[in-house]
């Protein structure tokens, strides 16, 4: 059987029972006697021997199409492909996660890793041995209804999961599509994992699980395996440099940087503003010194005097373990469980947490931030190393 990447995944199954149908020995002893008796009366005298020839035919494709049919329902996997799906809604920490993955994934020369995206932050993102599949953000919504946009996610997958035949999914969002949820419905073998946090909701949670092999947290608080080392910075090796990433991660496209506070930074000297590089920014602010296209693994971290973030926990988790004195400016969509594991760190130093209309409080923070005296009794404390790797978290544990 021809495989048709091109074809739905409706049309797929269609074609599949057509084609068992069409071999079924009452079809084929059917169409034998059709074509003698109806449309070719002059092949009658030949009909014992074409009866021979249709049962020989028979017994000897029938284990040829078995296996044809097992491999188009995704029986035949490769244990050395990975797919993973990116959802928009993990906004750029989502990306820089599917890219340390891939670093991880893809440093084995066999392994083949895919990526399918509704993500625009993956646009453009090339590597060896990667294939990549994009498909519109669902939440723009241009001239397209919701089952629309799901019926093309779910065309996207089954091609990517047909062609590829990968042994192990990751979907990496707070709720997985139905696109998605349908096509993996049909990879029966394929092991599925769906990357949690503490903003997915219950109800989505109970609903969605079942579609899924294995349910990962990633709980960077409270999971990660984290040592103390005795790497401490010095008054000399402290630099004036502030991260200002208030918008990243799931809120980036509702959360832009306050104008507290960048007024409130305007008024230091020599002090260097490092802000978020968007996607789809056409021409930087002239209020950011640099711009961070890679956050959470830009190797510059760690000489950071002080940060001013948005309540993604992985980036508090990251500049904590670094000791890096932080200020969290919370969103009004920053649900309980965040607020909650924010605070428990707070409450063990170097972070401060504010609500966005807590003016006062912001500046007193930002003001405790760049007191270098301060700044460095914080970072004596020693810094922290990394835990192990993101794809031993979700594969392997």
């Amino acid at each position: 059987m021809k495989s048709d990447s091109s074809a739905s995944l409706e049309e797929a199954r269609l074609r599949n029972e057509l084609l068992r149908i069409r071999n079924t020995y009452s079809f084929r002893l059917g169409l034998l006697l059709t074509e003698a008796f109806f449309r070719k009366p002059w092949l009658i005298p030949l009909l014992p021997f074409q009866f021979i020839k249709m049962n020989l035919n028979f017994w000897r494709n029938r284990s040829v199409l078995s296996q044809n049919l097992t491999h188009s329902s995704f029986g035949s996997n490769n244990p050395e492909c990975l797919l993973i799906f990116v959802a928009s809604e993990g906004g750029k920490a989502a990306c820089e996660r599917a890219r340390e993955l891939a670093d991880e994934w893809l440093s084995e020369y066999r392994h083949h890793l895919v990526i399918v995206s509704s993500n625009s932050g993956l646009i453009g993102f090339n590597q060896p041995n990667l294939s990549l599949y994009m498909i519109p953000d669902p939440k723009l919504k241009k001239n397209i209804s919701r089952t629309e946009w799901n019926k093309s996610c779910e065309n996207v997958m089954y091609r990517a999961i047909y062609t590829h035949l990968p042994s192990t999914f990751i979907f990496d969002g707070p709720y997985p599509y139905r696109g998605v949820l349908n096509a993996i419905s049909s990879a029966t073998d394929m092991k599925s994992i769906w990357i949690q946090s503490e903003r997915t909701n219950l109800e989505v949670i109970a609903k969605s699980s079942s579609h899924f092999t294995v349910t990962r947290v990633l709980n960077s608080l409270e999971n990660s395996q984290l040592t103390l080392t005795n790497k401490k910075r010095s008054y000399h090796s402290l630099t004036n440099k502030v991260l200002v990433a208030t918008g990243y991660g799931i809120h980036e496209d509702l959360q832009k940087t306050p104008t507290l506070v960048l007024k409130i930074l305007s008024g230091y000297e020599k002090l260097e503003v490092i802000g978020v590089k968007k996607y789809t920014d056409a021409s930087p602010s002239h209020q950011f010194d640099e711009y961070w296209s890679e956050v959470m693994s830009n190797p510059e971290m760690n000489l950071l005097q002080a940060a001013i973030v948005s309540d993604n926990i992985d980036l508090i988790s990251k500049l904590h373990g670094l000791m890096i004195p932080t200020l969290c400016i919370l969103h009004k969509k920053t649900t309980t469980d965040v607020h909650r594991l924010i605070q428990s760190l707070a409450n063990s130093g170097t972070l401060f947490v504010a609500q966005q209309h807590e003016t006062e409080e912001i500046e007193l923070y930002i003001q405790a931030l760049l007191n270098r005296e301060w700044n460095l009794s914080i970072t004596q404390r020693g810094t922290i190393s990394s835990k192990a790797t993101l794809l031993q978290d979700i594969i392997q544990n």
